[in-house]
């Protein structure tokens, strides 16, 4: 839940500018009038863009039953995205600018990645279940 509810926060409202939202993805293709078109504006761009399929990737690798690494996936995930909100949810919030951060797509991706790394402790925590057989058939 808390993967789906990340990636639906990327596509909420980041950044307000005049009377335009923009979600994180339409923030990250403004990085070349920043000059961050090269070297780690790349990265960064990479790594963002990179976790939607990450988290289906969780998703995935949880219904076919790789529980753990789909908690570390999740983990990653959460880390990743959670830093990011985190910093845009703390800056944000200052409606009377013309320029500034929207607190809609942050605070939902916010709260994804921190169910996220919440389950994926809970999952690396929990103590497994196996099948003891003993000779024989008898318990």
């Amino acid at each position: 839940m808390g993967l789906i509810t990340g990636v639906t926060g990327t596509f909420l409202p980041w950044l307000r500018s005049g009377n335009v939202n923009r979600d994180s993805y339409e923030v990250l293709s403004l990085r070349d009038f920043a000059g961050l078109d090269t070297g780690p504006g790349q990265v960064v761009t990479l790594v963002w863009v990179g976790i939607t399929p990450l988290a289906v990737l969780a998703v995935a690798l949880w219904m076919v039953r790789f529980r753990r690494f789909a908690a570390c996936l999740g983990l990653i995930f959460g880390t990743i995205t959670g830093t990011v909100a985190a910093l845009a949810v703390v800056q944000g919030g200052d409606e009377g600018q013309l320029i500034g951060i929207n607190t809609t797509g942050p605070a939902v991706t916010l709260s994804g990645a921190v169910l996220a790394i919440v389950g994926a402790i809970t999952v690396l925590t929990a103590k497994t279940r196996s099948a003891m057989s003993t000779p024989g058939g008898g318990p």
